[in-house]
């Protein structure tokens, strides 16, 4: 069993101040919590991950009452993955498009979401750092799994942490710190496969310094399909007393990949190894740069302050010619982004309120992104940009929460959150200048609560709203009249039971509406399109046991239907229609079994239904598939371990990526995924 902490540290006060008595995590520390079954409604698929808080720091996900997935340390650090955000495929509700085009290689999608990055849906953070381009995609390349401590997923509008992005929910990375302990891990195995991985913690209980370092190369399955990734990060924590602990996080990764192309069903069936002829330069690089200030302070043993300043940047040029009629195009996105998060929270009984913890939270970001194309042959440049834009985005927000048990058996939480916008953007080919589409503050109210009639039963319902607005130059003011920012209102009813120690269960039926949805469009205009209301809607279904000390099924079943409602006048042939790129379900089943006490053993399938591939759902669906993988591990010694992995067990054929190209030469284009793979670890531990 992973036991994961929580453990918000306490820092010391900037004004004069009594110590803090040691070992006192709350104003109250005699008084217990209300039963175990009221306390949150996280949930946990797989290896059983237990968070537990230190009474003190800001509120955390797993204290979210909504649906919350955890996965832990053991269910991550052995996994082999093309692409970080594949891990998230055991997480319900989440389905993973892997594109396999280079330096795009995949993204997510959460609860009826696009996973074609059209919809900047989802909030990603690296230990609270918010980590996506500007256009809302999810990058995630700078971490390793055996890197992550956890891998935190919040469903639904009513977390009141987050604003831009959060629409869908969010996902926080969590990585490994502190601790004395060396780390050293060499996987090879098919497509020509080596990634070693370094970690070393050094923790004398004052200093915490944490090293990491992985570098990742695959031929692929697919010709023309070379991947080199490196990545480092190194994370200094300082206890300056007792109510003081500072921390500086650096990171950076470096990636080069080839890009195969999509092919045709003909070609695909013929040769899924295949790349397309018209793309044999196409390919790209990354680099990706982060410096992260944490500050944490305990003005009391209930009152408490974090901050979190950070800089980072992500350059990508990528190379690619989508079809043999068109050009090769040089796509250059160069990103650079600065912030500050500002948490103060408070938690005490002393109000007359059990549980009583209240919170206020303010954040800031600014980017400075600068986007460009050319026209290109064999990655040289035939002419001037055919896109150029500059522009700066300026997003900041504020939020309180407050969250008590007025009776023993119920527990409320309210938040409201504001966020505003502000920026300029610069098209440097006509030479205009436009602000942004200032609608004003975005009012954000959230309300959440559980009801505990027995103990290990729990009821719960919320309701939140979050905004969606335009990217790129679709986030500025190009025509007289402004356009207002989508607002999502989302509501979750559910019931998650704990009867016994070794049953664990949820259900929920979730509903969210978008009153006028923007998508990105993928053309050289960098613009937005307006989708009008939409509706999504579904039902997840998940499930942990354990009847025997050795044996753990898990499984977990998501149902999702995206519909536009009133798509507006210029498209009345969308109305009741599906979005694109939505499977109708996910689904992951998995059994772990531990026969010896060094020998583990996992067999686990992920499935997804299919999707249509346009909006006015006149294609047909396509991308449903299942696959097996199966998971093996030894520990030879208290130090060494050895595992074997084979991914796609039953060879299944399938694309892990479809979409219809409406320009030039019309096509249906498919990503075929890897076949049967077998992957050999060795892990040292010192």
């Amino acid at each position: 069993m992973a036991t994961l902490l929580l453990a918000w540290p306490a820092l010391a006060a900037s004004q004069p101040a009594e110590p803090l008595p040691p070992q006192q995590p709350s104003s109250t520390p005699a008084q217990e919590p209300p039963p175990e079954g009221s306390e949150d409604t996280a949930l946990s698929l797989g290896e059983v991950v237990q968070v537990q808080g230190r009474g003190v720091g800001p509120l955390s996900s797993a204290e979210v009452l909504t649906s919350v997935n955890i996965l832990g340390r053991e269910q991550l650090e052995q996994e082999n993955a093309n692409e970080p955000l594949e891990l998230l495929r055991r997480a319900p509700a989440v389905y993973v498009d892997t594109y396999n085009q280079g330096i795009v290689g995949s993204e997510l999608g959460i609860r009826g979401f696009s996973t074609q990055g059209e919809t900047a849906h989802t909030r990603l953070l690296i230990d609270g750092i918010p980590s996506n381009l500007h256009i809302g995609v999810s990058e995630l390349k700078s971490v390793f799994p055996m890197e992550i401590e956890r891998m935190e997923v919040v469903k639904g509008t009513n977390d009141p942490r987050y604003g831009l992005n959060n629409v869908a929910g969010n996902v926080n990375v969590h990585t490994r710190r502190s601790g004395n302990e060396r780390k050293v891990r060499l996987l090879g195995g098919s497509f020509v496969t080596l990634e070693p991985q370094v970690m070393a913690g050094f923790d004398d209980g004052r200093l915490a310094q944490t090293y990491f370092a992985a570098y990742r190369h695959a031929n692929g399955y697919r010709a023309n399909s070379d991947t080199n990734r490196l990545a480092a990060s190194g994370k200094w924590f300082l206890e300056l007393d007792e109510r003081w602990r500072v921390g500086l996080v650096l990171r950076g990764m470096n990636l080069a990949a080839q890009a195969p192309g999509y092919l045709t069903l003909d070609e695909s069936r013929l040769d899924p190894t295949a790349s397309v002829d018209y793309a044999t330069s196409d390919g790209g690089t990354q680099r990706n740069l982060h410096a992260s200030l944490h500050v944490d302070h305990d003005f009391s043993s209930s009152l408490s302050w974090s901050l979190k300043a950070y800089g980072q940047g992500f350059r990508r040029t990528r190379w690619v010619r989508q079809s043999s009629e068109s050009s090769q195009q040089e796509r250059i996105e160069n990103e650079k982004q600065y912030g500050a998060i500002s948490v103060l929270t408070l938690r005490t009984d002393e109000l007359g309120l059990q549980g009583f913890s209240a919170e206020w939270g303010v954040d800031y970001q600014f980017q400075d992104n600068l986007h460009q194309r050319y026209r290109t042959r064999e990655r040289e440049r035939t002419g001037g940009p055919v896109r150029h834009h500059d522009f700066g985005f300026h997003s900041f927000g504020t939020y309180v929460q407050a969250r008590a048990w007025p009776l023993d058996m119920l527990k409320l939480v309210a938040g409201l959150r504001v966020d505003g916008l502000a920026g300029r953007l610069r098209d440097r080919l006509s030479g205009q200048e436009y602000g942004i589409n200032d609608s004003g503050p975005i009012w954000q109210p959230k309300l959440s609560a559980v009801f505990t009639p027995l103990y290990g039963h729990n009821l719960y319902a919320n309701y939140g709203r979050t905004f969606q607005t335009g990217v790129g130059i679709g986030a500025y003011q190009t025509q007289a009249e402004r356009l207002a920012p989508s607002l999502n209102d989302g509501w979750e009813v559910g019931y998650k039971s704990n009867p016994l120690s070794w049953l664990t269960g949820r259900v929920s039926y979730w509903q969210q509406h978008a009153s006028n949805e923007v998508q990105l469009k993928f053309d050289n205009s960098g613009d937005s399109e307006n989708l009008g209301q939409t509706l999504r809607r579904g039902f997840d279904v998940e499930l942990t046991l354990q009847p025997l000390e050795p044996l753990l099924v898990w499984g977990a079943f998501s149902r999702h239907v995206s519909e536009q409602v009133e798509p507006g006048p210029a498209f009345p042939e969308r109305k009741g229609k599906e979005l694109n790129h939505v499977p109708d379900f996910s689904a992951k089943a998995g059994v772990d079994y531990r026969p010896l006490p060094a020998l583990r053993t996992s067999l686990w399938m992920y499935a997804q239904g299919d999707y249509y591939l346009d909006k006015e759902n006149t294609l047909g669906q396509y991308g449903d598939y299942l696959t097996l993988n199966l998971d093996l591990s030894y520990e030879l010694t208290s130090w060494l371990q050895v595992a074997v992995q084979v991914k796609n067990l039953l060879d299944a054929r399938y694309s892990s990526s479809v979409w219809y190209r409406d320009f030039e030469a019309d096509a249906v284009l498919y990503n075929p995924a890897d076949g049967r793979s077998f992957y050999v670890s060795t892990t040292a531990t010192f």
